[in-house]
C-alpha cells in the first residue's frame, strides 16, 4: 500500500536493490532571468530556481494545520505586495517523521529542535541558509527554523547513503506513492558558494537523482523537502497570478490564499 509522506505507519518490510543505476536526470542548467535577483533553468521534468539574497528576502509562514494553531508570525497566508515566488516545506513533523521540528517568532512546535537535522534557517534580515542544526536554540538573529531529514549535500558532496534507501524505508529519504520503486516526484532546497538560494523539483526521481540535479545547479548545501504526487508546490508570482513551471506540481495559490501546511516565499527587496 502506498504511504504518504511523514506517515508514521509502518511500511513495506522489503527492502530493493540499492539503486546506484539512476541516470542523471535533466540538462545542465542554463539561467534565464524572470525578475530582479529570480532566476529558472529547466523544464516540466526538470527544474532550478535561483535567488540572489542581494536583491530578494525569504519568509517562512506555518500552515494551519502544520504546524496548526493560532497566533504564528505571518499566519497562513502571504502577502502579495513583492511577492515573486514559494514554495511548500518537507515531510509532515509529527511522530518524529521529519527527524526535526518548527521554529518561528520565538515559538516552536514538535519539539526542540533537533541537532545535526537539515533545516532552513531564516533570519531577521530577511536572507537564509541550509545547514545542519548546529544544536541548541537559535541565535537572536534567527527568525525561523524548518527542519527535515538529513542534508543531501555537505561542503559540495553528495550524502553517502543517497544509494542506501528505499521507498520501504521512510528513515532515510521518505516512502514513495509505489511502494515498489523509490522514483518520485521530489523537491530541495540548497544554497551555493556565492551565497544564492537554490530550488529543484525533479519529476519521477530517486533520492540520488535529486541531489545530482542540486549539486549540477551549483549547490554546496541542500535539503530534500516534499515529495510524492502533487505534494511539492513551486511557483513564481508577478502581476497579481502564480505561474508554475510543470503540471505535476500542487498549486501555489494555496500560499496567498491560506494553506494547511507550512511553507516559504520570496518576497522583492
Amino acid at each position: 500500500m502506498p504511504v504518504a509522506p511523514g506517515s508514521s505507519s509502518s511500511g513495506p518490510s522489503t527492502k530493493l536493490p540499492p539503486y546506484l543505476d539512476s541516470e542523471p536526470v535533466g540538462d545542465a542548467p542554463a539561467w534565464r532571468t524572470t525578475s530582479a535577483g529570480v532566476e529558472l533553468a529547466g523544464d516540466g521534468s526538470a527544474f532550478a530556481a535561483r535567488f540572489d539574497p542581494a536583491a530578494v528576502r525569504f519568509a517562512l509562514h506555518a500552515g494551519s494545520q502544520v504546524p496548526g494553531g493560532s497566533g504564528w508570525q505571518g499566519g497562513n497566508a502571504a502577502s502579495a505586495s513583492g511577492l515573486v515566488a514559494g514554495w511548500n516545506g518537507g515531510f509532515l513533523m509529527a511522530n518524529d517523521a521529519s527527524w526535526g521540528g518548527f521554529y518561528l517568532g520565538g515559538r516552536t512546535a514538535y519539539g526542540s529542535l533537533r541537532t545535526g537535522t537539515a533545516s532552513e534557517v531564516f533570519y531577521k534580515d530577511g536572507s537564509m541558509d541550509v545547514l545542519a542544526w548546529p544544536g541548541g536554540l537559535p541565535s537572536s538573529d534567527v527568525l525561523g527554523v524548518r527542519q527535515n531529514l538529513a542534508l543531501m549535500i555537505n561542503d559540495g558532496k553528495l550524502a553517502a547513503d543517497l544509494d542506501n534507501g528505499t521507498s520501504a524505508d521512510e528513515r532515510t529519504w521518505g516512502f514513495t506513492n509505489n511502494s515498489a520503486d523509490v522514483h518520485g516526484n521530489r523537491s530541495g532546497i540548497g544554497v551555493t558558494a556565492d551565497g544564492r538560494v537554490l530550488y529543484a523539483a525533479v519529476h519521477g526521481a530517486s533520492p540520488l537523482q535529486l541531489a545530482q540535479y542540486l549539486q549540477r545547479a551549483g549547490a554546496v548545501r541542500a535539503m530534500q523537502l516534499d515529495i510524492n504526487f502533487s505534494r511539492p508546490i513551486f511557483g513564481t508570482y508577478a502581476t497579481g497570478r502564480w505561474t508554475q513551471p510543470a503540471s505535476w506540481l500542487g498549486p501555489a495559490e494555496r500560499f496567498t490564499s491560506g494553506n494547511e501546511r507550512d511553507f516559504v516565499v520570496v518576497y522583492a527587496r
